[in-house]
């Protein structure tokens, strides 16, 4: 008799997307009083059909927490409409349920948002050092008080 082998998988969600915002960003409250960002990203994926270019664009929401309210402000200011970007972090699926209807989405649980275009005035402060991995429960709201 032959012995069962069990898979042995990694538990791996790590995403990098790069796009443009489609709106600026906005920032939002949890109950407990803290902020985190929130936008929508378009990314793009073109490819050839027929010998002719088309783009694939993927839509979807990314929400980062710098950890302090004042940096979270300083970064909205950023993070306008047409802005583009990298975003490092984990793939999210949520469902919950508002007025009898369901709702599903995914979104993006970003560690690191990496503007890449500078700064009007050039600051010189890097937003960057200032940005810790958060958990889940950081950001997270019970399903009544998603703001989307």
């Amino acid at each position: 008799m032959r012995e069962e082998r069990t898979l042995r998988m990694p538990n791996i969600n790590y995403i990098i997307l790069s796009g443009r915002l489609v709106s600026g960003a906005e920032i939002r409250n949890t109950s407990d009083g803290r902020n985190f960002i929130k936008f929508r990203l378009a990314s793009d994926m073109p490819y050839r059909s027929g010998g002719e270019w088309r783009s694939n664009t993927v839509f979807i929401d990314v929400l980062h927490s710098l950890g302090r309210n004042d940096l979270n402000e300083r970064l909205v200011q950023r993070l306008q409409k047409g802005t583009p970007v990298v975003v490092e972090g984990r793939l999210r699926y949520r469902e919950w349920e508002s007025e009898g209807k369901r709702f599903q989405t995914y979104e993006i649980r970003a560690y690191r948002v990496q503007i890449l275009e500078r700064s009007p005035r050039e600051a010189s402060v890097d937003l960057e050092e200032y940005e810790p991995p958060i958990s889940d429960d950081e950001i997270s709201l019970p399903p009544d008080e998603m703001p989307f």
